[in-house]
């Protein structure tokens, strides 16, 4: 089938675990620009959250559950009879998982066998995307750029409990949804450092930097030569929902492991990045290393997406330059108090523009 994302999701029956997330907050709002006819389930939004702030229960069937209630997400799901399932809910945090490593498996280990087991009662779905992250590989701290192939591990409960979540997906689909009986697509999604407009919390190294602009303070790195895979929450979506499409068709040859990254031109040092959004903001201020700190990070850590860009028909389209822009115009334009939800639904509607 010739299908790009535009054509293909309107009137497509989506069910969206996280929804009131970051990163499922932007998928709410994408979803709805597309078309689809989507349903979220996640927990209450955090106040002041971006999901909040633009009007995202007015875009999505929004169901306010936990993941981790078996019961209550396999009534919903097979209730709605979705067609694809996307899965972005997760406790997403380092060291909140850090801090509470059993809520950390509960959720992201449980969580996701639970709704595997609510899709094994439910015949309508043709295609899951499991969202994981980078922290699956097994980083040996020597700058690697990892691929599907290389080994997986995860020392922090984060890492660890993503990784088992790749497993439970494999096991699922071999198990399950891929036998004589009935072929579903099953993939994992592997991203890390997605950055764009909205995003509050002001633990994540984005958030923070947009306060000090605001305060003409200097911004406080912990590592300022930390190079990262910085990447477009668009261009991810995008992959995601490429990968559930192509899943949709031909389960059996797109069911895989996936990664969905910059080019090598978005992996850049914390420093580079955080010199674009002061010229971009036009800021006078400048940046400092957070002293006593002996904070252990990986010098280098990318993706390779090489894969993804050969059999998915998919590439990130958007330079780090173009990310950074959007980023900083959507943080100065909420300082005019233009709405979020125009904010989003333009920075959307310019990305899917002849697509």
């Amino acid at each position: 089938m010739n299908y790009n994302n535009s054509s293909f999701y309107a009137g497509k029956k989506i069910f969206l675990t996280g929804h009131t997330g970051f990163k499922g907050a932007w998928m709410t709002a994408v979803l709805h620009h597309l078309g689809a006819q989507a349903m979220g389930y996640s927990l209450e939004p955090e106040s002041g959250c971006l999901f909040e702030k633009i009007g995202g229960q007015d875009m999505i069937k929004s169901i306010i559950g936990d993941i981790r209630d078996s019961q209550r997400l396999t009534q919903e799901l097979c209730a709605f009879k979705p067609e694809i399932v996307i899965h972005l809910a997760a406790r997403a945090i380092l060291k909140d998982c850090f801090d509470d490593p059993k809520t950390a498996y509960e959720t992201n280990v449980m969580g996701t066998v639970n709704l595997f087991e609510a899709i094994r009662s439910c015949e309508s779905v043709k295609s899951v995307l499991i969202i994981t992250t980078d922290k699956v590989y097994e980083n040996k701290g020597d700058g690697a750029v990892y691929a599907e192939t290389d080994p997986l591990g995860g020392v922090d409960p984060y890492s660890s409990s993503k990784t088992c979540m790749e497993f439970i997906s494999d096991t699922y689909k071999k198990s399950y949804l891929q036998t004589n009986n009935r072929i579903t697509g099953v993939s994992t999604a592997r991203a890390s450092n997605v950055i764009a407009g909205g995003e509050h919390n002001q633990t994540r190294l984005i958030p923070s930097i947009l306060s000090a602009f605001v305060l003409g303070q200097d911004v406080e790195l912990r590592n300022p030569g930390q190079t990262r895979p910085w990447q477009s929450v668009l261009d991810v979506l995008n992959g995601y929902l490429t990968i559930a499409r192509k899943m949709y068709d031909e389960p059996g040859k797109f069911s895989s492991q996936w990664n969905i990254g910059p080019s090598n031109e978005g992996i850049r040092s914390v420093r580079e990045v955080v010199e674009k959004m002061l010229a971009f903001y036009n800021s006078t201020a400048g940046y400092k290393q957070t002293e006593g700190l002996e904070v252990i990070e990986s010098q280098t850590l990318g993706l390779d997406i090489s894969k993804a860009v050969k059999h998915l028909d998919w590439q990130p389209r958007q330079s780090l330059e173009t990310v950074l822009f959007d980023l900083v115009d959507f943080f100065k334009r909420q300082q005019a108090n233009e709405s979020e939800k125009d904010i989003c639904l333009s920075q959307i509607e310019n990305y899917f523009r002849g697509n």
